[in-house]
């Protein structure tokens, strides 16, 4: 899994919030009985499972958030018509689910947490019908969301009758002084430290609808265990959710290929997303036998982790739905052809039912994809004080900065290894299922570089990270806004010239376009406007169809084949 889920960021000042009113508040969303779902090779127990199984999310507790009212009214912040807003999915009450959250919410020892699937679920409307889609892109406004409940729990601070209400849902009918006090103090303490993680977390430009910036919002948090007020840095590099399916398969994984899959690779970067999304870690060694580091405590379910990676693996790509329009197969034969000499050398084919299939990603370097470099540069460059980690072993070892300052990403491997010694039977179990998915034990496998293996040992170092990962695209036709940071809302655009490219497109509807594969991308109420002018935001680069190396541009009935070839992965 990608499972650097992560919910991260909240909007601040400086960041444009949806209306309330907005695009996502589809009725017909919440009715869950004709929705359709796709065959994914999963049944309604991986589902379930995925949805809400606990791995360690910690954000808020339970009861503040399923009884707090909305900032401007009445009703429940926690209603299924206002969490659709944000583009949380509705969810049936069960057993797991007892208050009907949404995809992706969890209850844990008294706190709301979040899982993989609220980041990695999608769905998408045509003709009427919704489809959901399992491990696809969610459609999701963290930033908003966050927002929200923030301004809930200031109005319901600043309100006597909202705090009044909320103490009669949670303590019955009979609310003395006393229990008014103690709620009135709980509030506090939520709000304060949800403002502290907005301060941490600012950025100056809008994430909107199905992105954010998960490395930034995680590298934060290790410096924030790394001790310091202000040890953080700016999480301005919003990347889009990607799809999960194959991703325990890769060799390589995140968006720079800066994760290896071998080993324990994945249950480390799976402790690292948790870390993120609001796991509670204790950095004080446990000492085993009074000598033996045992690594830090945590509230990281690492056993959860390891069956949520097997679970995944089993997941496959979705194929194009027969209530679409159905495919032109003359055109996508023809486009078959152009796809073999445009893009097969970084997107190769992979058979999506092979439960053997093991996938050796291919990167570009910044200067050969020359897409927004802000992300990955972000990775290698970020730094902050080491904190209570300085002088111990750096597990990350990119870059010549010593003393106190260290490169963020050394930090959060550091806490990922702290968590990992406390979890010693999961971390052989691990290791393991790791042989099991072909990786074998080596700590970093041969990475493959714009066109070629890189010599042995350097697949951590600063010219392998200047890279974004081009992975199989079975599935592609789900991932609309395309590029990491989402910056080009269709298939078509992506393979135009990027000065052909819209510089500005609204995101916020679930209704699919078939033709030039993407979400519809009309203005509506609500609708997150896309500005690539901005930071981070670029849409240059990846043109390879345009005439790139000497090659011949594509004319745009060639654009129109190969789009229609890409519908079938």
């Amino acid at each position: 899994m990608k499972l650097f889920c992560l919910l991260f960021l909240l909007a601040l000042p400086g960041h444009t919030i949806a209306d309330p009113a907005n695009a996502m508040q589809d009725p017909a969303a919440l009715d869950l009985e004709d929705l359709v779902y796709l065959e994914q090779n999963w049944g309604e127990e991986e589902r379930q499972f995925f949805y809400f199984t606990d791995q360690g999310s910690r954000f808020t507790p339970y009861d503040l958030f399923v009884y707090l009212e909305q900032a401007d009214s009445s009703e429940l912040f926690s209603s299924p018509v206002n969490l659709l807003r944000y583009g949380y999915l509705p969810a049936s009450a069960s057993q797991e689910n007892p208050d009907a959250l949404p995809v992706g919410f969890t209850s844990k020892d008294g706190y709301m947490g979040f899982t993989c699937a609220a980041c990695h679920t999608q769905q998408v409307k045509y003709d009427g019908i919704f489809i959901r889609i399992d491990g696809g892109q969610a459609m999701a406004d963290f930033p908003s969301f966050r927002f929200g409940y923030t301004k809930a729990l200031e109005a319901t601070l600043n309100d006597p009758d909202k705090l009044q209400r909320l103490a009669g849902r949670l303590y019955g009918k009979t609310v003395d002084d006393k229990k008014q006090n103690k709620l009135r103090k709980r509030i506090h303490r939520e709000l304060k430290k949800q403002k502290d993680y907005n301060r941490r977390n600012h950025a100056d430009v809008p994430y909107g609808f199905s992105r954010l910036d998960a490395f930034g919002a995680i590298l934060n948090k290790g410096l924030e265990l790394a001790g310091g007020k202000d040890n953080f840095n700016p999480a301005n590099a919003p990347t889009s959710y990607p799809y999960l399916w194959d991703t325990p398969q890769h060799d390589y994984v995140e968006w720079n290929g800066s994760q290896a899959n071998s080993n324990v690779g994945a249950l480390a970067r799976n402790v690292g997303e948790v870390i993120g999304v609001f796991g509670k870690v204790d950095t004080t060694p446990v000492k085993w036998l009074f000598f033996i580091d045992g690594g830090y405590n945590s509230s990281i379910q690492a056993k959860n982790l390891r069956n949520m990676e097997k679970t995944v693996a089993r997941l496959t790509s979705p194929e194009w739905p027969a209530i679409f329009p159905a495919i032109d197969q003359q055109k996508a034969s023809a486009g078959r052809k152009l796809y073999s000499k445009h893009c097969l050398l970084c997107h190769q084919d992979i058979d999506r039912t092979d439960p053997g299939r093991n996938i050796q990603v291919r990167m570009s370097s910044l200067g050969k994809v020359g897409t927004d470099p802000l992300m990955a540069k972000n990775a290698l460059e970020l730094t902050g004080q080491s904190g209570i980690f300085e002088g111990k072993p750096r597990f990350y070892n990119v870059g010549e900065i010593l003393g106190k300052m260290a490169p963020a990403l050394y930090i959060v491997n550091n806490v990922m290894v702290g968590v990992l010694k406390n979890n010693v039977i999961q971390t052989l179990l691990a290791r393991r299922d790791a042989r099991a998915f072909g990786h074998g034990d080596e700590i970093h496998p041969p990475k493959y570089l714009d066109g070629k293996i890189m010599e042995e040992g350097t697949e951590v170092s600063e010219k392998a990270l200047l890279a974004y990962k081009a992975r199989p695209l079975n599935g592609i036709w789900t991932g609309a806004p395309y590029l990491h940071n989402g910056s080009v809302p269709n298939l078509y655009q992506l393979l135009l010239p990027a000065e052909k490219r819209d510089k500005t497109f609204y995101i916020g509807s679930w209704e699919y376009d078939p033709v030039d594969v993407g979400y519809v991308t009309d203005p509506a109420p609500g609708a997150f406007l896309f500005d690539t002018t901005l930071p981070g935001n670029s849409n240059t680069g990846h043109e390879y169809g345009t005439g790139y190396d000497g090659q011949p541009a594509l004319s745009e009935q060639d654009i129109r084949n190969l789009v229609e070839y890409m519908k079938t992965l």
